[in-house]
């Protein structure tokens, strides 16, 4: 996990200039070893979840939907003995397809919102500015339909941005926790194979949460790390 500290958006961020308080997210995208690791533990404690796919265990783990993915930030934080995120009628969201409570002062793991998303993939406080997180060069940070070779690939192999954070630029699209209408969820990022200019780290994209798609993944974060 990288500590992003807190600041504001810039003014021509798709949501002005909000603040973002300070959080901790994961370096990369949650990879296929660590999603079925917890996968296992998940089943065996009463969690009803979709097995998800991925390349290899240090490819993105894809075909993960939005409930799912909420799930197992779950079975995570319960794992490690942290407090679960989210919420259904006062019990740890465990089963079915369904919206749940947020608890803002839980300590365990959670999805981004998409304003905590941004500002992480466009550098935080340390940002130089960048079209694409990391470079204005969408090659030198980005897995796309022009250089992906029509496949995902293993994290980390492109450059980091300027908070030492990779793939927030390509490679597989991001879920975040927001809404953006009806039941539609946020996606950020592009990815292996959608046009570079998906990759922007301005870029806005939304799927519907029960959907899991080859080119669609996500990374965690956590409000506060002792």
């Amino acid at each position: 996990m990288i500590k992003v500290a807190g600041g504001a958006l810039p003014t021509d961020s798709w949501a002005g200039a909000q603040r973002v308080d300070a959080f901790y997210i994961g370096k990369y995208e949650v990879q296929w070893s660590e999603w079925q690791s917890v996968l296992t533990w998940a089943l065996a404690h009463g969690y009803d979840m979709g097995s998800g796919l991925g390349r290899g265990a240090t490819y993105p783990v894809t075909d993960v939907n939005w409930y799912d993915v909420l799930k197992w930030c779950n079975a995570r934080s319960e794992q490690e003995g942290l407090a679960p995120v989210y919420t259904v009628g006062g019990a740890p969201y465990r089963t079915g397809d369904e919206v749940p409570d947020v608890q803002a002062s839980a300590n365990g793991y959670r999805l981004p919102s998409e304003k905590e998303w941004e500002f992480a993939a466009r550098g935080g406080v340390s940002t130089h500015g960048y079209t694409y997180s990391g470079s204005n060069e969408v090659d030198a940070v980005a897995w796309h339909d022009g250089n992906s070779g029509g496949t995902i690939h293993t994290v980390g192999t492109k450059l980091g941005n300027e908070l030492g954070l990779f793939d927030l630029s390509g490679n597989a699209w991001e879920w975040c926790f927001d809404v953006v209408s009806g039941t539609s969820r946020v996606n950020r990022g592009g990815s292996w194979n959608n046009n570079a200019n998906n990759c922007r780290a301005a870029n806005r994209n939304n799927n519907n949460p029960a959907n899991q798609n080859n080119n669609l993944g996500f990374r965690v974060l956590r409000s506060s790390v002792p």
